[in-house]
């Protein structure tokens, strides 16, 4: 049993997917009978950490934005 995402063309393992979604394009993804593919661990790998480095700038981007914002107030 996998999770297919018909936009990356990948079968993902149930552990994979969130909430249905798949974990690259965050597209839907329709269960199926068949197994994962092969490469689906290191594609969920990389995926996890394009997340995990967007999450990073992300943080960084809004406390610079916090940080600079109370430089203008404190001038």
């Amino acid at each position: 049993m996998s999770y297919r995402c018909a936009a990356c063309e990948v079968n993902w393992c149930s552990h994979q997917v969130d909430h249905g979604r798949c974990p690259m394009c965050g597209a839907d993804s329709i269960r199926t009978e068949q197994p994962a593919s092969d490469d689906a661990d290191l594609l969920h790998r990389i995926a996890s950490a394009e997340a995990q480095k967007r999450d990073a700038y992300a943080n960084f981007d809004r406390y610079y934005a916090a940080h600079d914002e109370l430089e203008r107030k404190a001038a």
